[in-house]
């Protein structure tokens, strides 16, 4: 930090936290007295930064001060005062369709700047919660602490980031985040924003013509693989528009509304790391499931094995085929139950006129695969 920027800083003075452990906190200018966001971050991109403090993009926060400081950067950016979608949509219920095309189209003009960059900037963490509405109603995408540029010729990102299941695949390390990945995250948050559910959990239902349906567009902005998306902000821009045109014409918009914004019966809990049956605390769910499990449990236990000169097995290759057939069980079960949401990494899972093909080959292919390893075990 040059003498220059310390002086620049130090008209600077916090007034209150907004996040202390990310080190984020309110400071006043003490001779302007406005307000402003002060951020240190030590995992970061200054290039990112340089760009956003002269893009002069309305929808992104104003960047004033950008200082590197015995490895952090340091941060002051203009201060947002409104509200975020996650936390309009904790208060209201969800979103119109027509509200949520509005707003991803809005994100898709944001994007497009960034993502046509000589060096794309990819967003990374994008969710309701870095969306705000502020008083004048037009729409701000905050929070660029995960931001990085797309690198040619990289394989995948230094650093693992962003926020649980708005994070597409490839953010755990497989591959490089490029445009594409913002674009999941945007098919994520539509979802969300619909029903107050993730993909995983409850696909948003639509009506369309053809393939422009918004229930459409969501379920190919999540594609697990990155080529099966979407591949740019303006082909989803466009697809967004054309909703949006119908949807005003129609006025469909209410009817799928109410349809995705039905009341939900709760349960004691929602643990979704809990088996099938139990995630929800409902007890007629908990009851057929407890009995499922001890059914499968005693059938797996008992069971009994002819070798092939008629005796019956006994000893290590006797518990190898019992346990073969308790793993398939429980696997199939938590298949069928799509449990954390895994059933979207598998093929044919994520097509909705395959998905058929799939729930009948799937467990086939995990009953070869234990077949396989109790073969390779038994000798």
């Amino acid at each position: 930090m040059t003498l220059e920027e310390q002086c620049r800083l130090s008209y600077y003075k916090k007034i209150a936290d907004i996040s202390a452990h990310k080190n984020v906190c309110l400071v006043q200018h003490v001779e302007t007295n406005r307000i402003f966001v002060k951020k240190e971050q030590k995992v970061y991109s200054r290039e990112v930064y340089e760009y956003l403090k002269t893009c002069g993009n309305p929808h992104i926060p104003k960047i004033f001060e950008c200082v590197e400081d015995e490895g952090k950067l340091i941060i002051i950016e203009e201060y947002i005062q409104g509200e975020s979608l996650a936390d309009h949509l904790e208060e209201t219920g969800v979103y119109s369709p027509e509200e949520v095309c509005r707003f991803a189209i809005t994100i898709c003009d944001v994007l497009e700047q960034l993502h046509q960059l000589p060096q794309p900037v990819i967003h990374r963490d994008l969710k309701p919660e870095n969306i705000v509405i502020p008083e004048n109603g037009s729409l701000k995408i905050i929070d660029f602490n995960t931001a990085k540029q797309h690198e040619q010729g990289k394989d995948s990102d230094t650093v693992i980031i962003g926020t649980r299941k708005y994070a597409a695949p490839e953010q755990f390390g497989y591959k490089q985040s490029d445009a594409r990945t913002d674009i999941y995250a945007i098919g994520v948050m539509m979802n969300y924003l619909l029903t107050k559910r993730y993909p995983d959990e409850y696909l948003y239902v639509s009506e369309g013509h053809g393939k422009i349906s918004l229930s459409g567009i969501i379920s190919r902005c999540i594609e697990f693989s990155p080529d099966s998306r979407y591949q740019t902000v303006m082909d989803l821009r466009r697809d967004l528009q054309a909703v949006l045109a119908r949807t005003a014409k129609t006025g469909r918009d209410k009817a799928e509304y109410r349809k995705n914004d039905l009341p939900k019966k709760k349960g004691m809990w929602k643990i979704p790391f809990f088996p099938p049956g139990f995630r929800t605390g409902t007890v007629w769910k908990m009851i057929t499931g407890g009995t499922g499990y001890l059914v499968i449990f005693w059938m797996s236990f008992s069971l009994e094995v002819k070798m092939p000169d008629n005796n019956m097995a006994t000893g290590f290759f006797l518990w190898a085929n019992r346990l073969t057939v308790l793993i398939w069980c429980l696997l199939t079960v938590a298949f069928y139950g799509d449990y954390l949401g895994w059933q979207r990494f598998l093929p044919l899972m994520r097509r909705k006129y395959l998905r058929w093909a799939g729930y009948i080959l799937w467990p086939m292919v995990f009953m070869f695969v234990l077949l396989l390893i109790l073969v390779m075990v038994g000798g």
